[in-house]
């Protein structure tokens, strides 16, 4: 049997970084009583803030998730009143997507807006700024591997 590999300190880090995630949005799911999928929750915000112009693209894009990932996302999400999609009037190929009254109503109560001020408001704010760089560093660094530099995908 092959021993695991030791973990090196870039990969610790990651780690943590994705283990943090999860535990946040496990805590906010049991305190807030109202369950929604990391991805659905990112996709509500993104189609809330950039109301009317969002199509399945924009999101595939905004989420890096995969097309075909986003169009079972938003047909979960239509059929449980979150969303509706149209096809856009002066480009009938496009498909926008807008959040409804209970999509907003759900966002609103699972984003859990005091948890998440709550959880990060332990860091006093020196080391949230230092967060905030280190995290956007990270980010840009990823948008170049990506070959998207230069684009601003974050929510204002």
């Amino acid at each position: 049997m092959e021993k695991t590999p030791l973990l090196d300190e870039y990969y610790r880090l990651w780690l943590l970084l994705s283990q943090t995630r999860s535990a946040i949005f496990k805590v906010r799911h049991k305190k807030v009583g109202q369950y929604l999928h990391p991805n659905q929750a990112a996709a509500l915000v993104s189609i809330w803030a950039l109301e009317g112009q969002v199509t399945p693209a924009t999101l595939s894009r905004r989420l890096f998730l995969e097309p075909h990932t986003v169009s079972e996302l938003i047909i979960r999400m239509e059929k449980k009143g979150l969303v509706t999609k149209r096809k856009d009037k002066k480009r009938g190929n496009i498909v926008r997507i807008s959040i409804t009254k209970k999509g907003r109503e759900v966002c609103r109560r699972a984003m859990g807006q005091d948890l998440i001020r709550g959880i990060i408001s332990s860091l006093p704010d020196e080391q949230r700024e230092q967060l905030w760089s280190s995290l956007s560093i990270l980010y840009r660094e990823a948008l170049k591997e990506l070959g998207m530099e230069g684009e601003t995908l974050l929510l204002p």
